[in-house]
């Protein structure tokens, strides 16, 4: 009996307690309209929300009033909301489909916060999880799209996945419940109805047991993903080296991996990489150093020790002059500071020797000073040497990671480079016997 498979299916997955209150999803289609139902007979507290998405003109504001009446009988709350569907889809850039869905998740959330309900009931059922499967499977999907849909998401539960649609169709039947069709759910030109209506018909004819053995292989997809995720999971902590905000995969590690592409895939999802970048960092690897791998948040650079992912920031450029000696700290972009100090040298100085100190003899310097990130074609004569150097020699030659060497910046003195900051000296602007005058320049993250 389809109300004691409800009762126990909700007792088996935990799905709410007697008496917590539910909001309900109902579109006042037949699933929605059975669900309502068997949450009115079981005498758990509910209350009804409907989306009118104006997209079948007055069918559409029929669905609405037939739901609220519905809601009305039962003696329970609803909750209406309309929206310009194709307008807001046109305004986003999305599907029709998308902008749908994510305005009424969005307006349930907004729901189950203000009058705190303890979830929110979808109707989804058996056939759905088969659906979804084969359409996940025809698209392309990792493991976790071939498990279905879960009984429980969040605060999303799905209490109606123990019945097929047709044991749904015949408690309406049987009870005489009115519902609301949608002439959508026919039309073969979405894909899911192509499944529903072409595909699942040839299924259950092949394997006419297949309502019961679904259940047992979404459970054993569910428990191979649950296995998969532990290892994952164990491997990604074995392997990430956290430097500061950015995340190293060491080289060596990386390749002593089995299915690294795999890895790869299911590591860098979180972060907003393809499927189809995963072999493509396989191959970097074997391959020089300095390519660039880029999600819409995040990039990927193959370096010497191996592949370093860290999330993308603005360029940060920045040009800051200084007009005479600031007493105060001040700020350089959105990350550093610089604080300066002058005094007269001392007979026991010592030069300081922490790469983010800098120590100049004040006389050789000439305002104004400007502070900015280096340039291709930069010059400097560092210490101890008779010629110049390009910046980014220089930086070659430290072996600095790429993004090390893009937030290195300059100190100059006119158009003369004083300091590459946190890397060397000028020559020209050192500290000697003659120096009567020292600037101090420390410069910091914030």
């Amino acid at each position: 009996m389809i109300e004691e498979g409800f009762l126990g299916f909700i007792n088996d997955n935990q799905l709410f307690k007697p008496s917590d209150r539910v909001l309900l999803a109902v579109s006042g289609g037949i699933d929605s309209i059975v669900m309502a139902e068997l949450f009115y007979r079981s005498g758990q507290p509910f209350a009804i929300a409907h989306v009118n998405f104006s997209m079948r003109g007055a069918a559409s504001e029929a669905d609405a009033v037939f739901v609220q009446n519905k809601a009305e009988s039962y003696g329970v709350p609803f909750h209406l909301i309309r929206f310009d569907t194709q307008a807001i889809a046109r305004e986003r850039g999305i599907s029709i489909q998308m902008a749908a869905r994510e305005l009424r998740y969005d307006w349930f959330a907004q729901l189950l916060s203000e009058f705190s309900y303890a979830c929110l009931a979808t109707a989804h059922h058996k056939n759905d999880i088969l659906e979804t499967l084969l359409l996940n499977l025809t698209r392309g999907t990792g493991i976790a799209g071939l498990h279905g849909i879960l009984p429980r998401q969040n605060q999303v539960v799905r209490p109606l996945l123990f019945a097929t649609r047709d044991q749904i169709t015949a408690y309406a039947a049987s009870n005489n419940l009115d519902y609301r069709e949608d002439s959508s759910n026919a039309d073969t030109k979405y894909a899911r109805n192509r499944i529903r209506h072409l595909v699942v018909p040839v299924l259950t004819d092949l394997n006419p047991g297949l309502w019961q053995t679904l259940p047992r292989t979404v459970e054993r997809l569910r428990a191979a993903e649950t296995l998969m995720r532990a290892e994952l999971d164990r491997s990604w902590q074995a392997i990430a080296d956290v430097q500061g905000s950015a995340i190293l995969l060491p080289r060596n590690k990386l390749l002593a991996q089995s299915e690294l592409p795999f890895r790869l895939m299911e590591w860098l999802k979180p972060f907003g990489f393809t499927n189809d970048q995963a072999p493509l960092l396989v191959t970097s690897l074997a391959q020089p150093v300095g390519q660039v791998f880029q999600s819409a948040t995040h990039r990927i650079i193959h370096e010497r020790n191996g592949l370093l992912l860290e999330a993308i920031t603005p360029s940060g450029e920045f040009e800051i002059q200084l007009t005479n000696w600031p007493d105060t700290p001040i700020s350089i972009g959105d990350r550093y500071t610089l604080t300066t100090n002058v005094f007269e040298r001392p007979i026991d100085f010592a030069i300081p020797t922490a790469p983010e100190v800098a120590c100049l003899d004040v006389d050789r310097l000439t305002f104004p000073l400007t502070i900015r990130l280096w340039k291709q074609g930069d010059k400097i004569r560092p210490i101890g040497l008779n010629g110049h150097k390009l910046v980014s020699d220089l930086l070659n030659d430290l072996k600095l990671s790429r993004s090390e060497r893009e937030q290195t910046a300059v100190l100059l003195s006119g158009n003369e480079i004083v300091w590459v900051i946190g890397r060397r000296i000028a020559h020209s602007f050192r500290i000697t016997s003659k120096t009567r005058r020292i600037g101090k320049f420390t410069w910091s993250l914030k």
